[in-house]
């Protein structure tokens, strides 16, 4: 598991649990929908693409959604989850949800709104970050794609001389 993914599962973990699930008034946005509809457009690609990948099966129209579906959806889903976010910190700072103040009797304390406000510049420093890294998967992917492609087209004209060459010699023979 790469730190890409680990980054992504853990910051949509906070997001979908400390943030929205925790927050009724931002399960009804606009947002959360718009963010809900964009995680799962990705993995409707991502999870047949593995699939498809690891039975080296060549599905050209699925790699290529696969390399580049995240362009607007990243984008898309990054802005919604910052949004979402910082909804949640003003909501937070009214409630004082998962905060835990001074004195207790472990002589611990956290600022929830704090840490929200964190993962705020976590979003745009990961989301930045991934976007980077998707650029360079995308580019060796819709290489490989061509490459395969290339293959295919090969293949195709080698059947068409070999039926042309069949043809020529069954004339032959007659």
């Amino acid at each position: 598991v790469s730190t890409q993914s680990t980054g992504q599962v853990l910051g949509r973990a906070v997001v979908l649990f400390a943030v929205v699930d925790g927050e009724v008034q931002l399960q009804s946005s606009v947002a959360c929908y718009i963010l809900m509809v964009s995680w799962s457009a990705i993995e409707v690609i991502r999870y047949p693409f593995y699939i498809v990948s690891l039975y080296e099966w060549f599905f050209p129209r699925l790699t290529w959604a696969r390399y580049n579906a995240w362009i607007p959806l990243y984008p898309i889903g990054i802005t919604c989850e910052a949004l979402l976010t910082y909804w949640c910190i003003g909501l937070v700072r009214e409630t004082g949800r998962l905060t835990v103040s001074l004195p207790n009797m472990l002589n611990f304390s956290f600022d929830f709104t704090l840490y929200l406000k964190l993962h705020l510049i976590l979003i745009a420093l990961g989301g930045g970050y991934l976007m980077k890294c998707m650029v360079g998967h995308r580019a060796k992917g819709l290489k490989k794609l061509s490459k395969q492609q290339g293959l295919v087209e090969v293949l195709k004209r080698e059947n068409e001389l070999v039926k042309i060459r069949q043809k020529k010699e069954s004339k032959k023979v007659k």
